[in-house]
This record gives C-alpha cells, structure tokens and sequence, in this order.
C-alpha cells in the first residue's frame, strides 16, 4: 500500500494495533475523491471574418475534490474507548467519530506544511455540508501521546533504532486501562 505521507504510514501502523487487538473489523486507503464544487465554464463568442463566429468555452473557476485519508469500520467494543457516534447525544471524548460505525479519517502532521490544516479544515467542513458526512482529523504524533504509541513507532523508519520521542509513551494496554478507570 503506498501512502501520501510518512504520518499516514504510521497511522497505518496504528490501525494494524487497533485490528490486532479487535477495537476495528478493517480499514482502507480512501482513493475515490468527492467533488465539493463544480468548474464555472461560460461560453463566448469570438467573431471570424470568413466563416461563421465560433462558440469557444472559458474556465472562470476550476471545480475542487478532496480525497479524505483512511476509513475505519469500528467494532463494538471500540465505542467510548476510541469512537464515539456523532450523534449519540453525549459530549465527544474519543479521538474519532464515526457515522454508522465508520469513521472517515484526516492525517496530518503536527508541523503544518504551507497552512495544509487550514485547508483541510475548510474541506472537512464543506464535505459535511454536501454530504453529511464527518471527517475526524488526526494530527501525528499528538494522537499517540492522547491515547497509544504503536511499537513500530518506537524505532525509526530505516535503522530501526530507538526513535527520539519526546513525551511518555503508553501501550495499547495501559492506554485501555486509563480509560477504563
């Protein structure tokens, strides 16, 4: 599988954690894009001096797709743990949200690459407004620090040495078990 970004490749290790330990049934790369907005073509004549005048067309504004990152089909034993219904009537407290026990998922970096939050914000709330539907935004490593760090994080990408990581790292266990209490 091949991934935009190093933090969707640790997100992916994250949900292999999540699968292993059955808080998700699966999860997918998203790879279709919605269309949130359509192209303003309009439609001029240019005047010919020996034939017929031509009907030429002319692209004011180009139309916009977003493509969100992951979708995740949950189980039930990951709710109030890791997801919460977005309209369960109870105040949000897990890093997901789902719709129908799926959650449709944003990756992005703490370090914000030229303002690419902000727009994926601004996406996010136009994908809701076309089609109902809610995208959790993630930003890597900050969702390992709330909640697990998974194992393969701990090493880096290619010496596989110990990473430097600069806040407390938990297991999927202890994580649990915080919650739970």
């Amino acid at each position: 599988m091949e991934f935009d970004s190093k933090e969707e490749l640790y997100f992916s290790w994250y949900l292999g954690v999540l699968k292993n330990w059955n808080f998700i049934e699966s999860w997918e790369k998203i790879e279709e894009p919605f269309q949130l907005t359509s192209d303003l073509i309009i439609k001029y004549k240019k005047p010919m001096k020996r034939v017929e005048d031509k009907i030429l067309t002319q692209t004011l504004l180009s139309g916009r797709v977003y493509t969100p990152d992951f979708k995740i089909k949950w189980t039930d034993q990951a709710y109030n743990i890791f997801v919460q219904e977005l309209q369960d009537g109870e105040k949000i407290t897990t890093p997901f949200i789902s719709q129908g026990n799926v959650s449709i998922v944003e990756i992005k970096g703490v370090f914000d690459n030229q303002n690419m939050t902000r727009l994926a914000i601004n996406n996010i709330k136009d994908m809701y407004e076309k089609y109902g539907i809610y995208i959790s935004l993630a930003k890597i490593p900050m969702l390992f620090k709330k909640t697990f760090t998974p194992e393969r994080y701990l090493l880096t990408d290619k010496s596989l040495k110990p990473r430097a990581i600069k806040y407390t790292t938990r297991t999927i266990k202890e994580f649990i078990t915080k919650v739970s209490e």
